[in-house]
């Protein structure tokens, strides 16, 4: 890889903090509001715990204990109140989080040390309740706030302690069926207790606040891997729709503006290009651009024989810069500079063996690419250059079929002319203008004038095959109402099924959408199918046409008979130009089979499918499924 400039440091260091400190701040909120739903429990354990103990016949006072638990329900309520203030705090403003949660630990330190006094001081068991107070605060504070805390808890009891043997403070020792549970008087079990319970409380504070430490870390941690997942599934949606662009798409100007725009907002950039070689490969063109000043892309070609640069990527090698304007390799340097880019990646567009050109992408930022985005940019100019090699082909197809659809509109026209001068000729003497005809000779005339008109009809779908290829991208596209066509597929065939004795029957089925389609050639294409069905069913048969709606885009039209059927090999050709199956030549030796080689050029030019079930002797059912028109249009 050509690397002009080595990056420094990891454009990303920056975010990863604010990522850092944005999952700090929302566990934190997290946890002080869990704190005020756990909080309501206290009061009943409170209460719970008095009674049990006055069963359990230690003596307690009862009303004091519980003052306290109504007093912890009554901050509670004031918290339970101020939560939704804490919730809509920004994620930036940390400050009322944390006074949120230094108001709840301090009325609830003040709340256990009046538990504590009144159950005993110092050989109070709800003593050691304080760890959970210590944890709490290792949880939710830093380390200096979480120390403080279990200080203070460690100062409180010294202070209980001291206030009660010295008599400051009344000592409500406690009575255990008569007996005494004290040591309040005695110095060295007082001392020894205290320094036991500070070290406990400490090395709980210190322990606690590593292991949370550590957690966040592995919090933070698993939110920087989300994001980077977030990033690559973004990253190969991009790809995902830019290979639905290489199938849906043919112009290679519209699929260039896609992955442009596309890399630009996946990859983070102002900027990317696509330059293809000139034919002769001495020259490349910016062919499509997003964010490049159309000064600097209008008339943008780079000479190849004069960038070395360039041949170098054409070559196969991508080139990483993390500062335009530092060396002179760079034959737009200056411009993109001018234009505020600092950075840029350039890797060759590659099919197989060949480059055909460069993609590029520019950011602002200096050193702002990394090797993540030189393998995912590789991968996007493989799809890029596969989809202008399509592209590139297609146009050459569509070429080849305009002037093979010029070719035989010309044909055709140079031979319709005398054919329709035959067949007025054969009308003047069939109609003994000339001279009355014996019977040998009306036969020759009349088979003269079959051929000539099956000639005439042949020259005629040809043109209207011609036309239709040559005007497949002028389509007027718009709602078309499948209760107007079936209204005048109804119409237009009354005559024929009642003159061969058929039964035809045309139905829409409820809830059916609009076609987004070209109302005229919709209708000849219908006309076709139930044209043959007409053809190639006997007298007496049935014939049914039915629009119903399929999934959520498309529209489903059946075509179904009674007919002769067609055999599985002929269906593989079935619309093939002047293709016709064998039983059908059988029963009608006139045809052109142009027919359905024209209804699968229009179902094709709408964007739609058709498909034959069949079997001979058994009836056809041909099944074309159109694009419906969504709501845009009907509305």
């Amino acid at each position: 890889m050509a690397v002009a400039a080595t990056p420094t440091a990891r454009p990303g260091i920056s975010d990863e903090l604010q990522l850092r400190r944005r999952v700090i701040r929302q566990e934190l909120r997290y946890r002080a509001l869990w704190f005020v739903r756990l909080r309501w429990w206290v009061p009943v354990a409170i209460g719970a715990l008095t009674g049990a103990a006055y069963l359990a016949g230690l003596e307690t006072p009862v009303a004091p204990l519980l003052a306290v638990a109504v007093l912890i329900a009554l901050y509670n309520s004031v918290f339970h109140l101020l939560r939704h203030r804490i919730e809509r705090a920004p994620d930036e403003d940390v400050g009322p989080v944390r006074l949120f949660t230094v108001c709840q630990m301090g009325l609830d330190y003040a709340a256990m040390f009046l538990l504590i006094h009144h159950t005993g001081g110092v050989a109070s068991p709800l003593a050691f309740f304080a760890i959970f107070h210590v944890i709490f605060a290792a949880l939710l504070l830093p380390r200096r706030s979480a120390l403080g805390f279990a200080a203070l808890v460690v100062l409180g009891m010294v202070g209980i302690g001291l206030s009660e043997s010295s008599g400051v403070l009344t000592h409500h020792p406690l009575v255990f069926h008569g007996q005494v549970l004290d040591f309040a008087h005695e110095p060295f079990p007082l001392v020894v207790t205290l320094l036991c319970y500070a070290a406990v409380m400490l090395i709980t504070s210190l322990s606690t606040t590593a292991i949370a430490a550590m957690l966040r870390q592995r919090i933070v941690a698993l939110a920087d891997l989300s994001e980077q997942v977030v990033e690559l599934n973004e990253r190969l949606r991009a790809l995902h729709d830019m290979t639905q662009a290489i199938v849906r798409t043919r112009s290679i100007d519209d699929i260039l503006h896609l992955v442009t725009s596309e890399l630009a907002s996946v990859i983070d950039v102002e900027a990317t290009s696509v330059e293809l070689l000139s034919e002769d490969r001495a020259s490349l063109r910016c062919t499509a651009s997003f964010g490049l000043p159309p000064d600097l892309v209008e008339g943008c070609v780079v000479e190849v024989a004069r960038s070395s640069l360039s041949r170098r990527i054409l070559e196969g090698e991508p080139f990483v810069t993390g500062d335009i304007s530092s060396g002179d390799s760079f034959q737009l340097s200056a411009e993109l500079s001018a234009a505020g880019l600092r950075s840029a990646i350039l890797v060759p567009l590659a099919v197989g063996d060949r480059v055909i050109g460069i993609l590029g992408a520019y950011c602002s930022r200096a050193d702002c690419f990394q090797p993540e985005h030189v393998t995912f940019l590789r991968m996007a100019a493989d799809l890029v250059a596969i989809a202008v090699e399509n592209g590139r082909a297609y146009q050459a197809v569509e070429e080849v079929a305009e002037e093979r659809s010029r070719f035989m509109l010309r044909i055709a026209h140079d031979l319709r002319s005398p054919l329709a001068a035959i067949v007025s000729m054969v009308e003047i003497l069939r109609g003994d203008y000339k001279g009355q005809l014996n019977p040998d000779q009306v036969d020759c005339v009349a088979r003269i004038d079959r051929r000539a008109r099956t000639m005439l009809d042949m020259i005629n779908e040809l043109m209207t095959l011609a036309k239709s290829r040559s005007r497949r991208k002028l389509l007027d596209l718009l709602p078309v109402d499948v209760g107007g066509l079936a209204g005048r597929l109804t119409r237009a065939f009354r005559d024929a099924v009642k003159h061969k004795s058929q039964r035809l029957e045309v139905s829409v089925a409820r809830g059916t959408p609009p076609i987004l389609g070209d109302e005229k050639t919709l209708e000849e294409l219908l006309e076709n199918l139930v044209s043959n069905a007409v053809k190639y069913t006997p007298e007496g048969g049935q014939i049914a046409v039915r629009f119903a709606s399929e999934g959520d885009d498309l529209v489903r039209v059946e075509v179904r008979d009674s007919g002769i059927g067609i055999s599985k090999q002929d269906q593989a050709k079935l619309f093939t130009e002047f293709f016709r199956a064998e039983n059908a030549r059988q029963l009608e030796g006139i045809g052109t089979g142009l027919g359905l080689a024209l209804v699968k050029e229009m179902v094709v030019a709408h964007g739609g499918t058709i498909e034959v079930d069949s079997e001979p002797g058994r009836g056809s059912v041909f099944t074309v499924r159109l694009p419906r028109a969504d709501d845009r249009f009907q509305s």
